[in-house]
Formats: structure tokens, C-alpha cells, sequence
């Protein structure tokens, strides 16, 4: 019984292993860079962004009092209603198209009207953050979301790999067209920002679990599939211990 006790074990344990070996596989570098970065490096995206269903505007106008400091969250179909203006359809538009028409509408009642847009509620457009991380999910794209502030926030864990973090751009149609691979601790312990680039709307970070947290996993998979394998993680804490300050701080303890 002993014997087949431990050829069992054995087993398991070549199973684990050939797994941790297809996990490795999979965590390949890519060097997509260019694709990503572009010299000189640019402070907010290069596209406009288009404001959306359920954005929050802010309306400003000095000449007209009815409408001025009013918020307005853009409907489900596009539009939003004013005092005095009326209904008018923003979904797709820039803050500075809907400024130049709704200070074009004012001046029928007001003479020197000028009326501004701006977003203060980015909340129809994400980018996003999966695996080792404490706070992993969708966060809300502004147009100047860069790599490190936002794995800042999303406080990569103990069972991280800082050096084989993927940065995914997915197309239109849902496919992956690029994808380049960065190493956190060249960031933070030698202040190569050279890869710390803006991201795109859509943009994925995925941060995959080291080697060991890796075989472990697969391990406890295995020999105790009762107990859930991310019981392991004991919760997020510094990659590096010596590094509890900036780059794993919170997004605001940077500007």
C-alpha cells in the first residue's frame, strides 16, 4: 500500500512539474515596443477622447447663469438636457465640439456667449488590470494613464513577477495585435522609465505569478484539490521589501 503510496505521490508530483513547465511556456517575452512607445515619450494619448454614456460633464459659462457650474451625466442615448438649451446629442464628440455648438445656441439668447465643456466623470472608457495584483479589474481611462501609476495602484502581490509584466493592446474586432513585456524592478531600482508609456483605450496589464508561486499553485492544485489554490496568498504586500515607498504607492502619493 506503501508502495503505491508513494509511486501516487510520484505521480503527482511529474504532473505538477510538466504544468509549472507549460505555465513558463506560456509567460513568453514579447518585444512589441514600438508598437507601445515612441520617442519623444508623449504626456497624455494622442487620441481625442470622445465622450460617452455614463461620462459626467461639467458645463461652464460666465454670460449664461442658467447653465452655469451645471453637471450633467450623458444618457443612455447619447443625450443630455439643459435649462434654457434644451436636449442635445454628445456621445462621440469632444468637449471642445460641444463647446463650440452649445456657445452657438447661447448667443440667441445671450450676446459674447461663450460656453465650455469638460469632463469631470471618466467612467465610459477603461483600461484594465488582471493576475497577481491586490486590485485587479477595470480602471476608468482618462487619456493619461501610464504603466507605472497604474501598477502603483493596482499593487502588484508577494506572488508576482515584477520582471515578465505583459502590457496587451487588443484590436477593434477583440483580437491581439500587440503586446510587449516590462520589467517593473528596472523601473523602480534603476529608473529606467524608457517602456512607461501612455496607455490606449482597452489596454490590458496582465501581472503573471513567479516561478515558485507558480509551481506552488500548481502543486496544491494537485495533491489538495479540496482546498482552493489561492488560499496561498496570504495577501498583497511589496515585491520587494526594501521598496515600500513611491512606485508601489498609491497613484496619488505620485502627482
Amino acid at each position: 500500500m506503501s508502495h503505491l503510496h508513494a509511486r501516487s505521490a510520484c505521480l503527482r508530483f511529474a504532473a505538477a512539474t510538466c504544468l509549472v513547465a507549460a505555465l513558463g511556456g506560456c509567460n513568453s517575452t514579447y518585444t512589441d515596443y514600438s508598437a507601445f512607445v515612441s520617442s519623444p515619450g508623449p504626456v497624455v494619448s494622442a487620441e481625442e477622447y470622445r465622450m460617452a454614456p455614463p461620462d459626467v460633464i461639467k458645463i461652464t459659462s460666465k454670460r449664461v447663469r442658467e447653465i452655469n457650474n451645471h453637471r450633467e451625466q450623458i444618457r443612455s442615448d447619447g443625450m443630455i438636457t439643459l435649462p434654457l438649451l434644451g436636449d442635445f446629442y454628445v456621445a462621440g464628440r469632444t468637449a471642445g465640439d460641444v463647446s463650440a455648438e452649445l456657445s452657438q445656441w447661447a448667443r440667441q439668447y445671450y450676446e459674447d456667449a461663450e460656453v465650455t465643456v469638460r469632463v469631470v466623470g471618466y467612467n465610459s472608457k477603461k483600461i484594465y488590470v488582471f493576475g497577481e495584483v491586490s486590485a485587479p479589474g477595470p480602471y476608468s481611462y482618462h487619456g493619461a494613464n501610464t504603466i507605472l501609476r497604474t501598477l502603483a495602484r493596482a499593487q502588484p502581490s508577494r506572488l508576482a513577477d515584477p520582471n515578465r509584466i505583459q502590457i496587451l493592446r487588443p484590436g477593434r474586432n477583440g483580437e491581439m495585435i500587440h503586446r510587449m513585456t516590462i520589467s517593473l524592478n528596472r523601473m523602480v531600482r534603476e529608473g529606467d522609465v524608457s517602456l512607461d508609456t501612455v496607455l490606449e483605450e482597452g489596454d490590458i496589464i496582465f501581472v503573471p505569478a513567479n516561478t515558485l508561486a507558480t509551481l506552488g499553485l500548481g502543486l496544491q492544485q494537485l495533491l489538495l484539490p479540496i482546498t482552493p489554490a489561492a488560499s496561498v496568498a496570504s495577501g498583497p504586500v511589496d515585491i520587494d521589501q526594501s521598496l515600500r515607498s513611491s512606485p508601489y504607492a498609491k497613484e496619488e502619493t505620485l502627482r
